[in-house]
């Protein structure tokens, strides 16, 4: 069965160093930080939404999950338009995971609504019967642990077999079949009537596991997997670029027809955004409004215009450094301070504080000003619209990239992913701010963030299914079902545990209010 996007709400989504930038230099949720959380940055406000009963609503966190319910419906929308031009079998359309809510027919299909807007998927047909396989790998299963059984009749043997995985049980179970081959060869030999009273061929049949049991597969050309593979290529990146569709879509109309895109403008160097704490290692030392442009004599930002990631990069970056810093070493600044019209050096050590490395202030990127895209031309619109929206892809997919880096290396990054939670609680706010600009460019992040993790090459994922295509094409032969299966089913596993964390952080972030 093949599912798209069925953890992918699940799967952590915000990101940018424990904050979710929406385009237009906000964020949204817990802002850049050093030892506490930064003041937040507000929405660009242009078109307020008049009260009502409906927006108190929206408000809550079924507004947000509307919203991701509504991203979600888009993305699989890819995936379903697509196979359907191909006139692919398509059994299920599902928004939402878990119980049925409510559904209908139309086209041959079933299109269903779930319990929990936190993901969806489009199910196509099997191309085996998997029921029958299902059962063929029971027996197997029955067959070997029987034989088993019989062989291992010692407990200690029994542990052994089960703490190497089965190992010592396949070897046994080789050597078992490698007899009955010899047995079935003479067996063949002997004249007909030397064969009453010896085994018979049935009872010589070699032990299948359950991974050996072997698939008769369907060739009907409306399956999925029986496509060629360019057709398969289009259908799994559908749902990817409905997602960026939707973001150029929303930011050519505030940038054509609306208010306009507020796009932020930054400068270098990392700004001090907080009186440093009393006793904290920046006391004496650093002062509200510094600005910290070189750390041991590299710059904070190397871009002297970076972009909103590329700023909090930089501040990432800055704080993995800080808690880095081996304990009684300093660290050598470069300040240029608030009254000053030249930079100096200053030094600070930082200070072991709730079991990590800080100097006691608040960093964030140094924000200038908000500049808004507009134009009624509608080709420079377009241009404008699809520079904003490849640049928040190429962010997104580097912000990303450095999560998950420091997830599998154990090491920190100074980013952060906020899970399930905390995205209900940052589209919460986002609506009740009553900005009708602020939601759509909510909407439009949240739809990019969306089609990059799908993009990102794990076999769970859109983009690692894709790669078994891909490989296909250049190879000329196809990717072991068993095989893709297993490996699919391996890094589910992973996604899983990079959600359970991300949600564990959203609900330390809750309880300790930020």
């Amino acid at each position: 069965m093949a599912r798209f996007s069925f953890v992918l709400a699940l799967l952590c989504l915000p990101v940018w160093g424990e904050a979710f930038v929406v385009p237009g230099g906000s964020a949204t949720h817990h802002s850049y930080r050093v030892d506490q959380r930064a003041p937040k940055t507000p929405f660009y406000s242009n078109s307020q939404l008049e009260a009502s009963p409906l927006l108190t609503l929206a408000s809550s966190p079924l507004g947000s999950l509307g919203i991701l319910a509504f991203i979600v419906l888009v993305h699989e929308s890819g995936h379903y338009l697509a196979a359907r031009c191909f006139q692919m079998k398509v059994e299920e359309f599902s928004i939402g995971i878990g119980p049925k809510l409510a559904g209908f027919q139309a086209f041959g299909d079933e299109f269903n609504l779930r319990a929990f807007p936190l993901g969806g998927y489009v199910r196509f047909p099997e191309n085996y019967d998997a029921e029958t396989v299902r059962k063929q790998e029971q027996a197997a299963m029955k067959a070997v642990d029987q034989f088993t059984n019989e062989k291992f009749k010692d407990p200690s043997t029994k542990l052994l077999n089960a703490l190497t995985l089965g190992a010592l049980g396949d070897k046994e179970i080789k050597k078992e079949n490698e007899r009955r081959q010899r047995e079935l060869e003479k067996l063949r030999q002997l004249p007909w009537w030397k064969k009453f009273g010896k085994n018979k061929a049935a009872d010589l049949a070699p032990i299948v596991g359950p991974d050996d049991v072997e698939i008769d597969f369907y060739q009907d050309p409306q399956l999925l997997q029986n496509r060629p593979w360019y057709e398969r290529a289009v259908v799994l990146s559908g749902g990817v670029i409905f997602n960026f569709v939707l973001a150029f879509t929303i930011y050519f109309g505030l940038i054509n027809m609306g208010p306009g895109l507020p796009s932020p403008v930054f400068t270098s160097g990392a700004l001090v955004s907080s009186v440093p704490a009393p006793g904290a290692a920046a006391n004496g030392i650093l002062q509200k409004g510094d600005l910290v442009l070189e750390v041991n004599g590299r710059p904070v930002i190397a871009s002297s215009s970076p972009s909103a990631s590329q700023a909090q990069q930089g501040i990432n970056a800055f704080i993995s450094q800080i808690r880095a810093t081996p304990e009684g070493e300093s660290l050598k600044l470069k300040v240029l301070q608030r009254s000053a019209s030249a930079p100096v050096e200053l030094e600070v050590a930082p200070k072991r504080q709730a079991g990590t490395q800080a100097i006691g202030v608040l960093l964030s990127p140094n924000f200038v000003k908000s500049e808004v895209l507009k134009s009624n031309n509608v080709i420079e619109a377009s241009k404008m619209a699809a520079k904003y929206t490849n640049t928040l892809i190429v962010d997104t997919a580097s912000g990303l990239v450095t999560v998950f880096s420091g997830f599998l290396s154990g090491k920190s990054t100074g980013a952060q992913l906020s899970g399930p939670i905390g995205l209900i609680k940052t589209g919460s706010e986002v609506v009740s701010s009553q900005d009708m600009t602020a939601v759509l460019l909510f909407m439009a992040a949240l739809s990019v963030n969306l089609g990059v993790v799908n993009a990102f090459p794990l076999p769970a994922l859109d983009g690692g299914q894709l790669l078994f295509v891909l490989f296909e094409a250049i190879s000329g032969r196809k990717v072991n079902q068993r095989v893709q299966e297993g490996i699919t089913g391996a890094t589910l596993l992973l996604l899983l545990l990079i959600s359970a964390s991300a949600a564990v952080g959203d609900i330390e972030n809750l309880v300790i209010g930020r």
